[in-house]
């Protein structure tokens, strides 16, 4: 328990640091993009740069913040109505973990049907899952989770990070140059807005994807690979001496 997105972010400066890198950069989508992003708030000083596929960590918009924008209260409202019709999932995952992780890890059908329903329903696939990834391919994702059994763990995410958003303060800033690539999410009309991340992040580069869901690196390989090439060749050039 409390294996954090913070206490991940952590470990990953450990390692990096274990190795001998003094400096380095990040990439992250779904909860790695809290990891990463909290490697660039709690620890900048080694950080070239983070990129991210997706922006899982909510800014803050409390008291003191700016008034939402159109487009900000436009996203809001597309995702409160995700949270009510298709979020059911994370709320038992993050409450009861182990009754449901005993049923799944007990039954090979039921586990299928729990994961591969969210690679289906997420994925840019129009409701085709097979038209985005192979059948050996999903097999192999589920496999993965059955011989380990770890579902137990993955689900666990949830209840450890329950108060994600909560961590973040008006203080709270990423200095480090930080790239978006920006892929249909799982919920009508992609991610959120510009304006949304530059509450939080020091936007140096956004680019809007023409394909690909929330699984960029298994749909859209080609298109996530150049825009992380392409963001940390410009940091590198930027940096050399003229």
């Amino acid at each position: 328990t409390g294996v954090t997105c913070r206490y991940t972010a952590g470990l990953w400066h450990r390692l990096m640091r274990g190795l001998g890198y003094q400096r380095y950069g990040a990439h992250g989508g779904d909860f790695g993009s809290a990891v990463t992003t909290f490697m660039a708030l709690d620890d900048p000083a080694p950080m070239l740069g983070i990129h991210l596929a997706g922006l899982d960590l909510a800014p803050y918009t409390g008291p003191g913040s700016r008034p939402l924008s159109a487009a900000e209260q436009a996203y809001l409202a597309r995702y409160q109505r995700w949270r009510e019709e298709d979020r059911g999932y994370g709320a038992i995952q993050s409450t009861r973990p182990q009754t449901l992780s005993y049923g799944l890890n007990d039954s090979p059908a039921g586990l299928a049907a729990w994961v591969l329903e969210k690679w289906r329903g997420w994925a840019d696939s129009g409701g085709d899952i097979e038209a985005t990834f192979s059948r050996d391919f999903l097999l192999t994702v589920v496999t993965l989770y059955w011989a380990t059994q770890t579902i137990a763990s993955s689900i666990r995410d949830y209840v450890d990070n329950r108060s994600l958003a909560a961590e973040l303060s008006l203080a709270d800033a990423v200095t480090v140059p930080t790239a978006v690539a920006v892929f249909h999410q799982f919920i009508d009309d992609g991610t959120p807005p510009r304006e949304w991340a530059e509450r939080l992040y020091s936007i140096h580069r956004w680019t809007p994807m023409p394909s690909g869901g929330h699984f960029p690196s298994a749909e859209q390989p080609d298109l996530l690979s150049r825009d992380i090439a392409a963001f940390f060749n410009d940091l590198s050039a930027a940096a050399s001496p003229q």
